[in-house]
C-alpha cells in the first residue's frame, strides 16, 4: 500500500469539507456531528482505494509480477 496515496485520498475528502469560499471556516472537530459528517465522507473514498490496492495486489500475484525472483 502506498502510503501517499491514501494521504492523497484522505487530503481530497477534507478539502471537499473545507469551506472553499472564505478564508476564516473552520471545522469543528469537537462536534460529534461534524465527526460524523468527515467519517460518512472518508468512508467510501477509503472503501474504493482499499478496493483499488486489493485488486492490485491480487493481480501482482495472480500475474506474477513484482519483484518475485526464483
Amino acid at each position: 500500500m502506498n502510503n501517499t496515496n491514501i494521504k492523497k485520498t484522505i487530503l481530497e475528502v477534507l478539502s471537499q469539507v473545507a469551506c472553499n469560499n472564505t478564508s476564516y471556516c473552520q471545522v469543528n472537530l469537537q462536534s460529534e456531528s461534524a465527526r460524523e459528517m468527515i467519517a460518512n465522507k472518508l468512508e467510501p473514498a477509503i472503501t474504493k482505494f482499499m478496493q483499488e490496492e486489493i485488486s492490485e495486489a491480487i493481480e501482482q500475484v495472480v500475474c506474477c509480477r513484482g519483484d518475485f525472483r526464483e
